[in-house]
């Protein structure tokens, strides 16, 4: 019969006098018992089976994981270690206490009905079901005394459900009627299917769940009603991802029909997977990185099988989530990519998106010849080919190295980092077919084949040449290069370097006169008016660009320069004239090798010098020598040897200007280093190697050096 609501209170009276004796040290008369705990009990006051805690309480901070706004969780990128088992139905790193067989035959354990005599539950069974509320709560009446067995498994069994007690796990409750779960626990097979519980039933908002000794939880929702975790999965959601309360209770079974004998359970928006190599992990779908990994085959695909939970809270409030065949990678700014093979060890040692390269902004591509693959970044890119291996290019020499045609130009792929700290701030990198070196004031600029080497023999940007401030530049068999202290050429494999000279300004713009783009320009200069002293330099002109072939002095007229625009007047004035002029043809006592159109001269040689005559300013032959008219045979025959080679410097005549009365003749550049007349003088192994480079159309530009130079 049901017993009256006095002999409810006086067996709980009863209960609470028995629990006392135990901690007094007073043993009850009674069987083997449950021990009343040293401390409270960690099950949740709340627990009666509608409005309990979940638990075990959870991170806020992993709440929003897999999300693609998710706060963040772990600061610092790092690859976890796979958590494996063996067995998905085997928690990874929780394992249950040793089950225990039901010590009382289930005919003798009366339950769902009022008890056939009055049972005192009493110890830390007792205790648990005083915190339900004894009688009046879930529970109601006991309905047998508590037995345990040789393993030290307990249980009493009540109107409303059983207690079980460990002394490992504690004692908890299973509710058969007013619970959500004890239910189907006991529906479903009780301790042989799940094993007694070891934790009491937890209720949220979402749902219900109870945790067992054989590793499973039973779950309830009002969407999905019952279902199940279990083994490594299940010890995932409480572990890993801090409980149902934050990702959700089950939406499907456990599967175990995945690649290499996987399983997958089904939590709303989370997937979590499981194999022995790789331990169980979720993946949020959808979301940035776990869209990505089902598009790329989720666990079917490369990248195989997570091997850690999606992390938040890298730079820039990104995430990742590592797999077995590569790390998905997200940021707003970026979205979600892959990295993974020797691109990402690549990645690894730039500093990650941590380091100058950012996050990945593109997928790796194989479509480069070679064959090769890469990968864009926020700061940079990376290259790999078999040869080669990865690395990453970035900043300005990215920049010239794509202006070149990257890997498909002459350079190739990268062989190793940028290198930076050098001299005046600069940097370099090495390719396949060079350098590319950068300065602040150079700018990124390549060096490569004949030129490189002598660069490389000369000591690289250490030498007088510094860096190079443009490309390599060629026009047939000749290269020539430009560097801040002067020029590197190359000349059918001869290479040579130059420092800079006034040569210089022919390329840079700094002279007032044209060069007209001769292959030669002979710049001839003094200090300042009324000096015959001058400074000569010879410039080769190669590929486009005036280097110097050789700077010597020299003579000019003893007087010094007339201003520009002004006549030289009469050689006897002994002034010479300012301005650019062609050269284009030489003369002599014998050809010494020139190109220009060459008159050996004879006794008769004569060059007209005086005014308003048919001859004036030009070369004829006579038999005399009249007034001021000049004798180039003499001159060349002298002791003084002036004219024994020399070249006509077109001034006051054709092809520069029609010729001018009066206003000065026979300028040229001949031998004896002396001061002329008006003409340029330089030693005779200067004059002789000037013809022998000379071609038609090669230019002088004469005058004093402020007249001439910007």
């Amino acid at each position: 019969m049901t017993p009256t609501p006095t002999l409810k209170l006086d067996r709980m009276i009863a209960a609470i006098l028995l629990s006392a004796m135990v901690l007094m040290g007073v043993a009850p008369m009674a069987d083997a018992t449950t021990p009343l705990p040293a401390t409270p009990s960690s099950e949740p006051p709340s627990e009666q089976g509608t409005v309990a805690t979940a638990e075990p309480t959870v991170s806020a901070a992993t709440n929003n994981a897999g999300r693609g706004d998710a706060s963040p969780s772990d600061p610092v990128e790092r690859t976890p270690a796979p958590t494996a088992s063996t067995d998905p139905s085997t928690p990874a790193s929780e394992a249950p206490p040793t089950e225990a067989p039901d010590p009382t035959p289930a005919a003798a354990i009366q339950t769902g009905s009022a008890a056939a005599g009055p049972f005192t539950p009493f110890g830390a069974i007792g205790q648990k079901w005083i915190q339900l509320g004894g009688a009046d709560g879930p529970l109601g009446e006991p309905t047998s005394n508590e037995q345990c067995d040789a393993a030290a498994l307990c249980v009493e069994t009540f109107v409303g459900g059983n207690i079980y007690y460990t002394p490992t796990t504690g004692a908890h409750a299973v509710l058969f009627e007013s619970g959500k779960t004890g239910q189907q626990w006991k529906l479903s097979g009780g301790l042989t299917a799940f094993g007694y519980p070891v934790s009491g039933e937890a209720c949220d908002t979402l749902g219900c769940f109870q945790r067992f000794s054989r590793g499973a939880d039973i779950t309830w929702t009002a969407e999905s009603g019952f279902g199940s975790t279990h083994g490594a999965i299940g010890n995932a959601v409480h572990r890993i991802y801090g409980g149902y309360g934050v990702i959700g209770y089950p939406t499907s079974d456990e599967l175990c029909n995945l690649p290499t004998q996987g399983c997958v359970q089904e939590f709303g928006r989370l997937r979590i997977l499981w194999s022995a190599a790789s331990g169980a992990y979720g993946v949020w779908e959808p979301g940035a990185i776990g869209g990505l990994y089902a598009g790329n085959g989720s666990e079917a695909g490369r990248l195989g099988y997570p091997l850690s939970k999606e992390i938040c809270g890298l730079t820039r409030d990104g995430c990742y989530q590592v797999y077995q065949g590569g790390v998905i990678v997200w940021s707003a700014a970026s979205g979600a990519h892959i990295t993974l093979g020797a691109i990402r060890g690549a990645w690894l040692t730039r500093g990650l998106e941590r380091g100058d390269l950012g996050y990945p902004v593109s997928e790796e591509a194989c479509d480069l010849p070679g064959p090769g693959c890469w990968q864009e970044y926020q700061g940079g890119s990376i290259y790999w080919s078999a040869t080669t291996g990865a690395h990453a290019t970035n900043g300005a020499i990215k920049s010239r190295f794509d202006g070149l045609g990257g890997v498909s130009g002459g350079l190739g792929y990268p062989l190793a980092g940028e290198v930076c700290n050098q001299p005046n701030g600069g940097c370099y990198q090495w390719f396949k077919g060079g350098l590319i070196f950068w300065s602040p004031s150079s700018g990124a600029q390549p060096v490569s084949g004949g030129i490189k080497s002598k660069y490389e023999a000369m000591g690289w940007h250490r030498s007088y040449l510094g860096y190079p401030t443009a490309p390599e530049t060629c026009a047939g068999s000749s290269c020539v290069q430009a560097f801040q202290g002067g020029y590197l050429t190359w000349i059918s494999g001869i290479t040579r370097d130059y420092r800079h000279t006034e040569c210089t300004t022919l390329n840079d713009g700094r002279i007032k006169y044209p060069s007209g783009n001769a292959n030669r320009v002979t710049l001839t200069f003094a200090g300042d008016y009324g000096q015959s002293y001058a400074t000569v330099a010879y410039c080769q002109r190669v590929a486009g660009t005036y280097v110097t072939d050789w700077r010597t002095d020299g003579r000019v007229g003893a007087a010094g320069f007339k201003p520009p625009g002004v006549p030289s007047g009469p050689t006897r004035y002994n002034y010479s004239p300012t301005g650019s002029y062609t050269v284009t043809e030489a003369f002599g006592l014998g050809n010494p090798g020139t190109a220009l159109p060459y008159r050996t001269l004879n006794p008769n040689s004569r060059w007209g010098g005086n005014p308003w005559t048919a001859t004036y300013n030009k070369y004829f032959e006579s038999t005399s020598w009249v007034g001021y008219d000049e004798n180039m045979w003499y001159f060349a025959t002298g002791a003084s040897h002036d004219y024994r080679q020399g070249a006509v410097i077109n001034y006051n005549r054709p092809p520069d200007s029609e010729i001018v009365q009066d206003a000065g003749f026979a300028i040229f550049l001949h031998e004896h280093k002396a001061p002329t007349a008006g003409c340029i003088a330089l030693d005779d192994w200067a004059v002789e190697d000037f013809l022998r480079k000379s071609t038609p159309g090669d230019r002088i530009i004469m005058g004093v050096a402020r007249d001439i130079f910007l």
